[in-house]
């Protein structure tokens, strides 16, 4: 049986399309970045094709390609409904250059390793995203100006199902402390995260960016070469318009189920894969 869910799609369109405008011109306000700045990904555009539902005149678009049509560039940044609004300001400002009040340069400043409660305090403190807990397998450096800590860079193994069950060292997080922008900073760090990881034997790191807020540009200047993109996890719109994982939903995931609850599979965000090759010595 194929359910039509035409009218369901319309109705997550226009609620979703509403839900956005409001969002993106309250980071707008917060970040002081202009709101043309903000591009909407509302998630009933991104729906992945359900046999058992029927949806009219509807054109199935991938995500990750849509992105990669010029949608995401160093000025814009592209809003879900699941963006944390203050954190999301938060980061659109740095990105943006709006909330820096202070440059400083690397040379000025020492890198040292960072044990992993001290990053983990930082991170918190500084950056935009959670971290899952950090093993003895990190490698992490930091930069200290003047006894403050301003940048952390750690590495780490990551075999999560997000990474596709990898046991690659992956660049994990790269931080600068709040309205702090310090000229050659990551190149001074990624040096001395590679310089560690070169002695462990490591030959290829990986690492994985946000493409929606992201350009990735920092990656290229660190000598990463990307090796495409690719749609984040998937997403599943309730009943209600309310999003939820579809990993969440186990064991009730499968096409046929979501169709009989007029639940839509979706995509909202999208990773870009970075690569390096830096030689070990084992």
């Amino acid at each position: 049986m194929q359910y039509d869910v035409t009218e369901r799609v319309r109705d997550a369109r226009a609620y979703f399309d509403r839900l956005l405008d409001e969002r993106i011109a309250k980071i707008a306000e917060l970040s002081g970045v202009p709101r043309e700045c903000f591009i909407k990904i509302n998630p009933a555009d991104f729906l992945e094709k359900n046999k058992y539902q029927l949806i009219r005149s509807y054109e199935y678009q991938d995500l990750g390609r849509w992105i990669a049509a010029n949608k995401k560039d160093d000025r814009t940044f592209l809003i879900s409904p699941c963006d944390a609004i203050v954190e999301t300001a938060a980061q659109c400002s740095y990105k943006a250059n709006v909330e820096i009040w202070r440059t400083l340069r690397a040379s000025k400043c020492e890198c040292v390793p960072v044990p992993s409660e001290l990053a983990l305090d930082f991170f918190i403190r500084n950056h935009r995203q959670s971290l899952p807990p950090v093993r003895r397998t990190a490698v992490c450096y930091g930069l200290s100006y003047k006894r403050e800590l301003v940048a952390v860079m750690l590495y780490d193994i990551t075999n999560g199902a997000v990474r596709g069950g990898k046991t690659n060292y992956e660049l994990l997080r790269l931080s600068i402390a709040k309205g702090t922008k310090i000229q050659g900073g990551a190149s001074k760090l990624q040096a001395a995260c590679e310089a560690t990881l070169r002695q462990m034997g490591i030959d290829e790191i990986y690492s994985y960016s946000n493409a929606t807020i992201n350009s990735g540009a920092v990656y290229g200047k660190l000598g990463f070469a990307c090796k495409g993109m690719e749609a984040g996890q998937p997403f599943v719109i309730l009943r209600n318009n309310q999003i939820t994982r579809l990993i969440n939903l186990f064991p009730i995931s499968t096409d046929k189920k979501l169709a009989e609850r007029s639940w839509l599979k979706c995509h909202i965000g999208g990773n870009k894969t970075w690569v390096k090759r830096i030689g070990g010595t084992k």
